[in-house]
């Protein structure tokens, strides 16, 4: 080999490391610009859906924590079964694609014909009554939350499974684990708080319901198109081009199995607990701050907005501070002691900070600011989870969906 030979080579190499760094981060800012679209359509849905279902059950609280609990239950159950099908997945990007693809059709056909069926099925076992069923009965109670829960089963299940999927394409190294996933989950956030304030002040007031969830699924379709060129563009350019090509990813997800404290895996058990204070945080201060800045559709979606702001800001601030398992650990302690702080702080400094003469828009600044804390600590903890959970690459993807 000759000496100018030599010479080139590594010049060579260093460009390809380049094109394959630059190829990634385009990857990247496309897919999180998806999933910030996906996160406006998904709240979108929430939020028309809410006002739905609150004309069924009649009352507001009893929607919320309804649709609420549909929503965080099809997560759940999407995260679960994407654990399973993860090894079978050879193209994570267009199998989102897809996913979001069946989400805009479960939204736009799937749901309203379950909604339909299910008040055929209503009057059919609580029809023929000299008067009307009081909203109080507890079958009735129970048949509209059996009703909301079959009905959402499909497109929020399918939500569940996006951001493990994700998660498989984007994440390459063990140093991207925390930083990415954070990424990740704060886009889907964000674009959740534009989705709550545009359906609350624009969509709805201006489209109505149905119109509203049509629009959320021509963003699906949207984020379609977009992560199908994403996956096209990865898979022409090879494995070795994007550095994140879909054809290299894991052929197995990695075994689990539960071991004793302080083992990483028992964060799934502290996180179940976390989760279910912290949608009890937001269905009570929901509840609480309804007395202060009203019960109306723009009151609902700039608290749910609120909440999910500081959500958001906290994964950013999360994907920043998961640089390592052990920094992950310690700012997860930290993270959860500073939410339960300042919700009772919070709720013992209300009545006395409450304005006593403001508008709509004054008193929702309040609310935002009360909660901040609470909710930016929120937001910390999935990208901090998940990184305690994962110290591979490879296992980045389960340990998001595990989390979840």
């Amino acid at each position: 080999m000759s000496a100018s030979t030599a010479a080139v080579k590594p010049r060579a190499s260093q460009a390809d490391a380049d094109a394959a760094s630059s190829g990634a981060g385009g990857s990247l800012f496309a897919l999180s610009l998806c999933f910030v679209l996906s996160g406006f359509a998904a709240l979108v849905y929430q939020t028309a859906w809410t006002r739905q279902f609150g004309l069924v059950f009649g009352t507001s609280e009893l929607a919320v924590a309804t649709v609420l609990a549909a929503y965080m239950g099809g997560l759940a159950l999407g995260a679960w079964i994407s654990v399973r099908l993860l090894p079978r997945v050879t193209r994570p990007v267009l199998a989102y694609a897809i996913l979001e693809l069946g989400i805009a059709a479960g939204a736009v056909v799937l749901v309203p014909a379950l909604v339909a069926g299910s008040q055929a099925l209503l009057a059919k076992f609580f029809g023929g009554q000299p008067a009307p069923p009081s909203s109080e009965q507890v079958g009735l109670t129970l048949f509209h939350l059996a009703g909301a829960f079959v009905a959402l089963a499909i497109p929020t299940t399918l939500m569940g499974a996006t951001l493990p999927l994700l998660a498989r394409h984007a994440v390459r190294e063990r140093e991207q684990i925390g930083r990415r996933i954070g990424l990740l989950y704060a886009s889907n956030t964000l674009g959740a708080v534009a989705g709550a304030l545009v359906t609350a002040f624009v969509l709805l007031p201006g489209l109505g319901l149905s119109r509203s969830i049509w629009v959320g699924a021509a963003v699906n379709v949207i984020v379609f198109l977009l992560a199908a060129l994403v996956a096209q563009r990865a898979r022409g350019a090879g494995p070795g081009a994007s550095g994140a090509g879909e054809t290299d990813a894991p052929t197995s997800t990695p075994g689990f199995e539960w071991r004793a404290p302080p083992s990483p895996n028992w964060v799934l058990p502290l996180m179940l607990l976390s989760g279910a204070v912290s949608f009890l945080h937001e269905v009570l201060w929901t509840r609480m701050l309804s007395q202060v800045v009203g019960s109306s559709i723009y009151a609902f979606g700039v608290m749910l907005a609120s909440f999910l702001g500081g959500i958001a800001l906290g994964g950013a601030a999360g994907a920043l501070l998961a640089r390592s398992r052990s920094v992950a650990v310690t700012a997860l302690a930290i993270a959860s002691f500073a939410a339960g702080l300042w919700a009772a702080v919070a709720f013992l400094l209300l009545d006395g900070l409450v304005p006593q003469k403001a508008g709509l828009y004054a008193n929702l600044a309040f609310g935002f600011l009360l909660l901040l804390p609470l909710t930016f600590a929120i937001g910390t903890t999935y990208p901090l989870a998940v990184r305690v959970l994962a110290d591979r690459a490879a296992d980045a993807a389960p340990a998001s969906a595990r989390v979840y």
